[in-house]
Parts: C-alpha cells; sequence; structure tokens
C-alpha cells in the first residue's frame, strides 16, 4: 500500500497537495500552516502530490514511478501507422500556428506572472522543479548512454521551438540556442531577453532537465541573449 509522508521543514503551507489530491489523504493545519496526512491509507498512489509540491517536501513509497512509454515518438509513429490516421501535427495550418502562438504566449506570461506573485525569490527553483519533472516524461531519454547522445536527442525532440547547437568539454555543455523560441514571446511583451521571469524560468527548467538525465546536478549561467543565445551548464561543486 502507498505510504505518503510530509516534511514539515519543507512545507511552506500552500495547500497545493490538499487541492490536488483527489481522495482527500490531506488536511490543512491552520495554525501551524503545514498540511498534514490525515488519512494515508486512502492514498491511491496517484503521484499527484508528489509532483505538484513545491517544495519538495511531499515523500511516496511502496509505489512504482512509471515511466511513460506510450511518449516515445517511434511509439507514436508506430501507433499512426496501425490507425492508419495522420497526427495532428500533419494537419494543422500555419494559421493554426499563429493562433496557437498567441494562446501559449498568453498562458505563458500569466504562469509567469503567478509564479512571481506566489513564489517571489523562489522562482528558479520552480523553473527547475518543472525540469526534472518534464524529465520523467522524456522516456526515450534514458537507455544508459551517454549524454552527448542524451543532447542529440534533446536537439531532435526540441527542434523547431528550441533548436540549438552543443559543445562539451569535461562534462560541461554550451549550449547555443539561435534563436531560442521564447524570444518572440518576450519581445512580443516589450520585455527584454534574457531579464524577463519566463527567461530565468527555462534556464532553470533547463538545468533540471539535464540534471535529472545526468543523475548529477548542473547549474546554468546565460552571458549572452538575444537573437543567439548562449548557456552554459556546469556541475554543481560538492561540498
Amino acid at each position: 500500500m502507498p505510504n505518503v509522508t510530509i516534511e514539515d521543514k519543507g512545507c511552506r503551507g500552500c495547500t497545493l497537495c490538499v487541492d490536488v489530491c483527489p481522495v482527500d489523504v490531506f488536511d490543512y493545519d491552520t495554525g501551524a500552516n503545514l498540511a498534514k496526512v490525515a488519512r494515508t491509507e486512502d492514498c491511491i498512489g496517484c503521484l499527484s502530490c508528489f509532483y505538484v509540491c513545491p517544495s519538495q517536501c511531499v515523500a511516496l513509497t511502496d509505489v512504482d514511478h512509471l515511466r511513460p512509454f506510450h511518449r516515445i515518438e517511434k511509439n507514436v509513429a508506430l501507433l499512426e501507422h496501425f490507425l492508419q490516421a495522420k497526427t495532428a501535427t500533419q494537419t494543422l495550418t500555419a494559421e493554426d500556428y499563429d493562433e496557437a502562438l498567441k494562446d501559449v504566449a498568453a498562458r505563458l506570461h500569466a504562469l509567469a506572472d503567478a509564479t512571481t506573485e506566489t513564489m517571489g525569490r523562489g522562482q528558479k527553483a520552480v523553473g527547475r522543479k518543472a525540469g526534472g519533472l518534464a524529465a520523467d516524461h522524456l522516456p526515450e531519454m534514458y537507455e544508459e548512454i551517454g549524454m552527448s547522445q542524451v543532447m542529440t536527442r534533446m536537439q531532435e525532440h526540441f527542434r523547431h521551438s528550441f533548436d540549438f547547437d552543443f559543445t562539451e568539454k569535461d562534462g560541461e555543455y554550451d549550449l547555443t540556442f539561435h534563436p531560442c523560441g521564447l524570444v518572440q514571446v518576450v519581445e512580443g511583451a516589450g520585455q527584454k531577453v534574457g531579464d524577463a521571469v519566463l527567461c530565468d524560468l527555462f534556464h532553470e527548467y533547463w538545468s533540471g532537465l539535464v540534471s535529472a538525465f545526468a543523475g548529477q546536478t548542473y547549474r546554468c549561467q546565460v552571458p549572452q541573449a538575444g537573437a543567439t543565445c548562449l548557456m552554459k551548464l556546469k556541475r554543481a561543486e560538492r561540498h
């Protein structure tokens, strides 16, 4: 049976786990401003609380963390052949893409504003957490291959939105985006590329992705931002 616990020292009382749990495992202690596990026997192991917690203080044991292998692009292509039906991306028009860009831009800016309002200076932690969670949904990256091969697969996966080249030296990486897919979104809002909250979130998101794939922590520096963005990913020093 799944066993869920909360580390009180990490809980910030955001109530996200309380709100997201489909079977009401948690209660909110208003006096202590903490979420509490009230009905652990009702836990179904859906991992919603684990993924949503911004402090990473929710832990689940005795439950399998399964990778979504149905998301692998080769499997999607096989299913398309089996069903004899085109995927949605093959039927979209240029007008559809323009409309989607407007919608995504509005949602991204709303996300950035909400993150800043809620987290303040903790926005970078949100981006990094998001990258770590997203890594679980890219199972094709996990095949016990080297990081250079992982980077090559990331080039393929993020093509047309985050096209990049990379160089590697001593296990550290320089990524050149030309340009990053957020440039049009950021500039469209009258913001400066590299200084916008969305840029911060994306930089940390990428660090979280690479850290998850590599099994060690990487930190990012962005010495150049604009039409061409340069991101340096360096392994964090261990103390």
